[in-house]
Formats: structure tokens, sequence, C-alpha cells
């Protein structure tokens, strides 16, 4: 990129060479459009302070202009190589978010599939437990029927007792006269007395 003091001073002078050359067409213009009198000393004079002026110019503010050159092209090529850091830096930040991202659409998809089969368990969980619940209500049941069962056959059996005993007593009075009677009773003391 840096030039050789050369190449640089052939196209100072080959500039000077073409404003040169256009100054004298214009001249020449200038000449046949005022009638044709000689103005040649005068535009000599110019031509030749426009070139120690040009020349001057180029000798004096070649310096500046070239640093101003080559600091504008290094500020440049500094600003590329930043920006392109930047922009490789930024691609890398990019990436990162877009695997974060990735990583997160799995993440997720993995707590979805966990808490529905939490779900599932708790599921089977409850099930299992309605299903002890009603086996322990049933068997519950059946223990409240067979009680109440053992409890009405007993009323039954005491009503079907106290019933014929009441028939049996009833029977007996009829049947049983007063000989009877005290016959009964003088056996069932004696017995009593020799328990005793």
């Amino acid at each position: 990129m840096k030039r050789t003091r050369g190449k640089g001073l052939r196209g100072v002078t080959g500039a000077l060479g073409a404003g040169g050359l256009l100054v004298l067409l214009w001249a020449g213009m200038v000449w046949a459009s005022e009638g044709g009198a000689s103005k040649w000393p005068d535009f000599w004079y110019r031509v030749l302070n426009f070139v120690l002026m040009a020349g001057i110019l180029v000798f004096v503010a070649r310096k500046p202009i070239r640093e101003f050159f080559a600091k504008r092209t290094q500020t440049i090529a500094t600003t590329l190589t930043e920006l392109e850091a930047k922009k490789k830096e930024a691609e890398k930040t990019y990436q990162g978010y877009k695997q974060r991202l990735a990583e997160l659409d799995k993440e997720t998809a993995r707590i979805l599939d966990e808490y529905r089969a939490q779900g599932e368990a708790e599921k089977a969980k409850i099930i299992a437990a309605a299903e002890k619940s009603a086996a322990e209500i049933r068997a519950q049941a059946d223990r409240a029927i067979q009680q109440e069962i053992a409890g009405a056959t007993l009323a039954l059996k005491r009503e079907v007792a106290e019933l014929s005993v009441g028939a049996a007593e009833k029977v007996l009075k009829e049947r049983i006269g007063k000989e009877d009677h005290q016959r009964l009773v003088k056996d069932f003391t004696t017995k009593v007395v020799e328990a005793k």
C-alpha cells in the first residue's frame, strides 16, 4: 500500500502538465474571443505564476498531505480491523445465543416431559389410593353388614326364644295344674339345696 517517491512525483508532474495544457487551451479560447490582440506576454506570466504557485504548494503541502493520507489510510485500516473483530465477536455471540436457544428448546421439552411423567405418576398414585380406599370402604361395609346380620340374627334368636318361652309358659299354664306346679317347685328347691 505504500507508494514510492518516484510514483508520487510522476503523478504530481502529470497532474501539473495536464493542468498547464488545460490552461493553454482555455487561454487560446479567451484570446480568440477578444479580437486577436496579442496578450501572450500576460498569458505566459500568468501560466508561469500558476505553475510556480502550484509547484510551491505541492512542495510545501506534499508532506502534510502525504501524512494526512497515510494517517487516513491507517485509520481506515484500523477501523476495518476493529470492525472485522467486532463482526467476529458479534457472530460468536450470535452463535452462542443460537446454541443457548436450541438448548433452551431442548430443556423446555425435557421439563415438559418430566412434568408429564410426574403427572402420570401422580395420577397412578391417586388411582391406586382411590382403589385402596374403595377396597377399605367395601371391607368396612362388608364387616358392618356382617355385624348387622349377626346382631339381627341374635335379636331374632332372642325374640324367638322369648316367644318360645312365652308360648311354653302359656302351654305349661294350660296343662300344669296346681299339683304339678307344687311338685315342680318342690323338685327345684330340692335341687337347689343339694347343689349347695
